[in-house]
C-alpha cells in the first residue's frame, strides 16, 4: 500500500491526507520507494526533478513535501520549509495551496521583496485574486508604500464592491493620507449598509477629529461607545470635550471608567485636568488624593498636589505635604520644590540642605544649581555663588549655556564687566546657534562701549531669526539714538512692535525713532503710551524731556527730566540729566 493509493481511494483531499498523516509519514520514511522521498536536504525524488504535465502530477510527492514543509515551518525551520515547498511544486507545479504558502513564508523569513515578487507574478496571472492583492497591500503598508496599498485595495473593490473589511482598510488608509473626502465617502457608505458597524464609526470619529469637526466626531464616538464601550475610546472622546471646553461632560464621561476601575490613573488625571481648567483646585486636590492611593508612584502625585496648594496660595499645606513625602521616600522633585518654597521665605539654610541632597544624576540637578546660586546671591554671598558657578563651569556643566549666562550676569552685578564679557564671548563661540547667548553677548558688548560689534551680533541674530523682536528693537534703537539708518531703524522697530505690541520698551523705541525723524506729534503719542506702561523708566522720561524741549515747552521738559533724574541709578546718567535741566531757561 502506498500513500497515493490511500488518497485516491478516499478522494484527493487534503483533509483525508491529514487523517493519515502519521502512518503515511512513517511509511514514507520507511519505504522511500513510495515516492522516492528521503529526508529534507536529500536529493529530490527521481520524478520530482522533471517537468510534469497535468496528467502526470504526483500528488503523493507534492503532499509529502507540503506536509514536511508545514512541520518544518511549525518548528521555525524556515529554510527547510522553503526547500520542501519548492520540491512540492516540482511534484505538482499547479498546486495553488503551495503557491499561496510561499509569500507568507518569505515574509516570515524577512524577505518581503521576494514575497512581493511572488505575489505580483501571481496577480498578473490571476488579477481577480483578491486574497493575494490584500496580502500585497499589507506588505506595501509595512514598507510605508501607502499609495501602492491604496491601488491594491481599489482593485479589490473593483472585483468585490461590497467587501466590507477592505472598504474599512481603504477608508482608514485614505484618512491617514489626508484624502478625507474620499475616506469619509467610503466609511459612510459602509454605515449605510450597517449602522452598527463599530470600526466604521470609530474611523469616522477619528476622521472628523482630523478635519476639525468636533460635533461630528462626538456623534460617532458616542455611537461607537454604545456598540463597544472601552476606556481607550472614553479617553479619546473626553479629550474632544476638553478641547471644546465641555469640561463637565469630560468629567462625567471619565467617571464611567472609574465605576469599573477606580484605580484608573488616566481617568483620574483627566478629571483633574478638567477641574483645573475650571479653576476648581480644591476638587482637583481631592481627586489627586484618591489617585495617590492606587498609584505606583504616589510621591509624584504628592508633588503635584503641593504645586496646586501653591497655586491657591496655601504654601503651608504645600510644605507639610512635601515634608511628608520626604519622610517616606527620597524624591529629588520634592526636595527641589520644597527648597524653592523655603528660599522664597528666606529660610536659606534648610533650602541649601535640601539642594545639597539632590544628586548629579537627578533631573532637577541643573535647576538646583541655579537655585543654590540665587540663594547665595540673595543671602549676600555673591562671591560664594560665583565660586560655585566657576567650579561647575570647569566640569561637564560648562556645556550648559544657562549656567554661563548666570555666571556672566553675576559678574556684571559685581561690576566685573571684563569677566562677564569674556564668559559670553567664549559662550558665543561654543554655542553659535544659541540666540539667548548671542543676545546677552551683544548687550554686554554695548555695555563695554563696543556698539558696532554689538550691532553686528544682533544683526547675526536677525539673519538667523527675522522675528527676534528684542534684537530688532536693539538695532533699531541704537541706529535711532545715533541718528543713522533712520528709515531702516523704523522698519526694524515697526517689525518688533508687530511681534510684541504690548511691550513698553519697544514702544519707547518707536517714539524715539519718530523723534529722530522729526515726527514730533507721533513721537509724543508713542512716548506717552510707553510711559503709561513703564511710568518709572528713566529713559522714557528723559526722551519725553528731550521731546518737550524740542517743542519749546520747558515746563513739561523739566517735569520729565526731574523724573528721569530721580529714577536713574547710574551717577553719570544722573549728571547728564542734571545738565539738561540746568540748560533749560528758568521758569
Amino acid at each position: 500500500m502506498n500513500c497515493s493509493i490511500i488518497i485516491k481511494r478516499n478522494g484527493a483531499a487534503v483533509q483525508t491526507f491529514i487523517k493519515f498523516t502519521l502512518p503515511c509519514l512513517l511509511l514514507s520514511l520507511f519505504m522511500a520507494a513510495c515516492s522516492g522521498a528521503g529526508t529534507i536536504g536529500a536529493e529530490a525524488p527521481a520524478d520530482a526533478g522533471r517537468a510534469v504535465d497535468s496528467d502526470n502530477r504526483d500528488l503523493s510527492c507534492a503532499y509529502f513535501y507540503f506536509l514536511w514543509g508545514s512541520h518544518a515551518e511549525f518548528d521555525n525551520r524556515l529554510e527547510d520549509a522553503l526547500e520542501a515547498y519548492e520540491k512540492a511544486l516540482v511534484c505538482d507545479p499547479s498546486a495553488s495551496y503551495i503557491k499561496q504558502k510561499l509569500p507568507l513564508l518569505m515574509m516570515k523569513m524577512g524577505d518581503t521583496d521576494q514575497a512581493k515578487t511572488l505575489l505580483e507574478e501571481a496577480i498578473r496571472r490571476h488579477p481577480e485574486d483578491t486574497a493575494r492583492r490584500a496580502l500585497l497591500a499589507s506588505i506595501h503598508i509595512q514598507q510605508q508604500q501607502h499609495r501602492l496599498a491604496v491601488e491594491q485595495y481599489r482593485a479589490i473593490i473593483a472585483y468585490d464592491p461590497e467587501n466590507g473589511p477592505i472598504l474599512l482598510r481603504l477608508g482608514a488608509l485614505l484618512s491617514q493620507l489626508g484624502e478625507y473626502d474620499e475616506a469619509g465617502s467610503i466609511l459612510n457608505r459602509l454605515l449605510e449598509l450597517d449602522q452598527e458597524l463599530y470600526l466604521a464609526r470609530l474611523y469616522l470619529a477619528r476622521l472628523a477629529v482630523r478635519q476639525d469637526d468636533p460635533e461630528t466626531a462626538v456623534r460617532h464616538y458616542q455611537a461607537a461607545l454604545e456598540l463597544n464601550w472601552s476606556a481607550e475610546l472614553v479617553y479619546e472622546l473626553a479629550d474632544i470635550y476638553q478641547k471644546e471646553h465641555r469640561y463637565q461632560d469630560a468629567i462625567d464621561l471619565l467617571r464611567s471608567v472609574l465605576v469599573d476601575n477606580e484605580a484608573d490613573e488616566q481617568a483620574r488625571l483627566g478629571i483633574v485636568q478638567s477641574l483645573l481648567a475650571q479653576e476648581r483646585e480644591e476638587e482637583a486636590i481631592a481627586e489627586l488624593g484618591l489617585a495617590r492611593q492606587f498609584s505606583s508612584s504616589p510621591e509624584r502625585l504628592s508633588v503635584v498636589i503641593s504645586r496646586l496648594y501653591l497655586r491657591i496660595d496655601q504654601p503651608g499645606k504645600a510644605i507639610d505635604n512635601l515634608r511628608a513625602v520626604l519622610e517616606a521616600t527620597v524624591s529629588s522633585e520634592a526636595s527641589y520644590l520644597l527648597a524653592v518654597i523655603l528660599a522664597e521665605r528666606r529660610q536659606f539654610d534648610e533650602a541649601l540642605t535640601l539642594i545639597d541632597a539632590i544628586d548629579r544624576e537627578d533631573r532637577e540637578f541643573e535647576d538646583a544649581i541655579f537655585l543654590k546660586t540665587k540663594i547665595l546671591h540673595d543671602a549676600g554671598q555673591t562671591t560664594e555663588a560665583l565660586e560655585l558657578l566657576e567650579r561647575f563651569l570647569a566640569t561637564d556643566y560648562g556645556n550648559k549655556p544657562m549656567l554661563v549666562l548666570l555666571a556672566a550676569s553675576l559678574n556684571r552685578d559685581q561690576g566685573n564687566d571684563k569677566r562677564s564679557l569674556a564668559l559670553l564671548a567664549e559662550a558665543a563661540e561654543r554655542f553659535p546657534g544659541d540666540e539667548q547667548v548671542l543676545f546677552a553677548y551683544g548687550l554686554q558688548l554695548e555695555r563695554s562701549d563696543r556698539l558696532d560689534e554689538a550691532i553686528n551680533v544682533m544683526e547675526a541674530i536677525i539673519t538667523r531669526n527675522p522675528d527676534h523682536a528684542e534684537a530688532l528693537n536693539f538695532v533699531g534703537y541704537c541706529w535711532a539714538d545715533a541718528g543713522r539708518n533712520l528709515d531702516r531703524a523704523l522698519q526694524y522697530i515697526n517689525r518688533a512692535m508687530a511681534l510684541k505690541p504690548g511691550n513698553g520698551y519697544i514702544r519707547d523705541s518707536l517714539g524715539w525713532v519718530h523723534f529722530r525723524l522729526g515726527n514730533l506729534e507721533r513721537a509724543e503719542r508713542e512716548l506717552l503710551g510707553a510711559l503709561e506702561q513703564l511710568p518709572d523708566d528713566p529713559h522714557i522720561n528723559e526722551h519725553l524731556g528731550d521731546l518737550y524741549r524740542a517743542l519749546d515747552r520747558p515746563d513739561r521738559a523739566r517735569t520729565f527730566y526731574n523724573a528721569a533724574y530721580e529714577n536713574f541709578d547710574d551717577e553719570a546718567k544722573k549728571q547728564a540729566v542734571r545738565q539738561k535741566i540746568d540748560d533749560l531757561a528758568s521758569p
